[in-house]
């Protein structure tokens, strides 16, 4: 008797404990499947890239734009960037009747330092290829000097007008790149909104008399703004200048497309 009702006590039990056991097991397939998986390892490390935006932006060809980025983690890398800029011819061989332009110089540069984390849920293959998001600081450095010579006079009257533009940006962006045959990039940043601190100094030599010193100046700033819209911050209804510096704080944007080589 004592022997039946222990196999019908054990009969009770055992299912409940196999049941146990069995939840037990779920809970550990669970935890194991929200456990983040190993970062893959890059297949290499460096990226060296040439950046043809700023060539198609300012329609020369002699702008030539490099960059490098180099991983520092297996999800993060960071990258510097170095260009030589030439931007368009700023204004005509005449300007409001009263100089013509004798001779031109212009050139300019960009600097741009930038911070990249690769977030692995979101991509399938090693850094640095996927989605990306991160900070740049970047810096754009026009310069320009044109000789003029007054017209409407008998006597050689020879000016010049020249400027500087500087430009430094700090933002956020958002990017992919692809890396194909785990060698040739193609890294498109999408998205790039920053806070750009713009200054220029210009400045109007010659013998000019005040008035031909306004008209040159608001024609001047016209053929600035039409050519560079978002120098606008420089200026003002009340301030509408070529002449002396001027520093102000706007929103900018930033975006590019790069080819580079994956090594």
């Amino acid at each position: 008797m004592r022997t039946k009702l222990l196999l019908l006590i054990a009969c009770l039990i055992l299912p409940f404990t196999g049941l146990n056991a069995s939840e037990k097991n779920d809970t550990v397939s669970k935890k194991e499947k929200k456990e983040k998986p190993a970062l893959l390892t890059p297949y290499h490390w460096n990226v060296i890239k040439f950046n043809p935006t700023p060539m198609l932006i300012f329609n020369d060809l002699r702008n030539i734009t490099l960059s490098y980025e180099r991983l520092v983690a297996k999800d993060m890398s960071v990258s510097i960037q170095l260009g030589y800029l030439l931007f368009p011819r700023l204004v005509d061989d005449t300007i409001g009747n009263i100089v013509t332009i004798t001779g031109r110089e212009k050139y300019g540069i960009n600097i741009a330092c930038d911070y990249r984390y690769y977030p692995f849920s979101r991509n399938r293959r090693p850094a640095p290829d996927g989605l990306y998001v991160g900070t740049f600081l970047s810096y754009y450095g026009f310069q320009f000097k044109n000789n003029i010579n007054v017209l409407g006079t008998t006597v050689d009257q020879n000016g010049s007008f020249k400027g500087k533009i500087n430009i430094v940006n700090l933002g956020f962006m958002l990017g992919y790149q692809f890396i194909f045959w785990k060698r040739l990039s193609l890294d498109m940043l999408l998205f790039g909104p920053s806070l750009s601190c713009y200054s220029g100094t210009f400045e109007v030599t010659g013998n000019l008399d005040p008035e031909q010193i306004k008209n040159l100046d608001q024609e001047l700033v016209d053929k600035l703004l039409k050519r560079f819209p978002l120098l606008g911050t420089l200026f003002s209804s009340e301030t509408l200048t070529f002449q002396g510096t001027k520093t102000s704080i706007s929103l900018g944007f930033r975006y590019s497309m790069q080819l580079g080589i994956h090594f």
